[in-house]
């Protein structure tokens, strides 16, 4: 499965864990981030289980293989990999681990929407909501659209998803769904380590 574990002793807690998904648009730095949030909560003794989505090399193909045909068809790919992730993903939080989750539930509805009617839309949301695990705590990545697609364009290598039309209407998404206090908006415009260091301002302030 997609469970990448790294444990620190027993946990620091008693009882459930915490779940912390990072979510954004492409090219706002979510899979690093993701990776540099466990050396500092490691040192603060916690416990860290990380995920990536999606999981499943079969699904990932059928989604890459659906997507340009039936936007609906794709996005419950994505949606049986979540499901299939998600005993891994409730031990870690019973065993009382804080989860670092690179995407989730919310990056389907985001990036579905554009290709969906609404109907088909409000659909996805209502199984996604029934399948997925709530996160306590949404690290939203916020970069303007120009920003994001310079460093796609930096990286060499594009998806269907990663051209600025598509991008603006994913974003408008996002920020539809955007609801305090759950979700924290992190400016990603700057470089790595400012990210970071909002990003563990906003775990302190949880009392983590």
């Amino acid at each position: 499965m997609g469970w990448v574990g790294v444990r620190s002793g027993a946990p620091t807690v008693s009882d459930r864990g915490t779940y912390i998904v990072i979510e954004g648009i492409d090219g706002t730095g979510k899979t690093e981030l993701a990776a540099r949030l466990v050396p500092p909560l490691l040192a603060r003794g916690h416990s860290v289980s990380s995920f990536r989505e999606p999981t499943d090399k079969f699904l990932r193909g059928e989604f890459a293989r659906l997507i340009n045909v039936e936007s609906l068809a794709a996005a419950l790919c994505l949606t049986v990999d979540r499901a299939m992730m998600r005993p891994d993903i409730d031990r870690a939080l019973d065993q009382g681990d804080v989860v670092v989750q690179d995407r989730s539930f919310y990056s389907t509805l985001a990036y579905q929407y554009p290709g969906l009617s609404a109907e088909a839309w409000r659909q996805l949301e209502r199984i996604e909501q029934a399948i997925a695990v709530e996160p306590d705590l949404v690290l939203y990545l916020d970069a303007p659209v120009e920003i994001a697609m310079k460093r796609v364009e930096g990286t060499g290598s594009r998806d269907a998803f990663e051209d600025e039309p598509y991008l603006t209407k994913v974003k408008r998404k996002f920020e539809q769904m955007f609801q305090q206090p759950r979700w924290v908006r992190i400016n990603a415009t700057g470089n790595a380590d400012r990210t970071l260091e909002q990003a563990m301002n906003a775990l302190l302030a949880t009392g983590l």
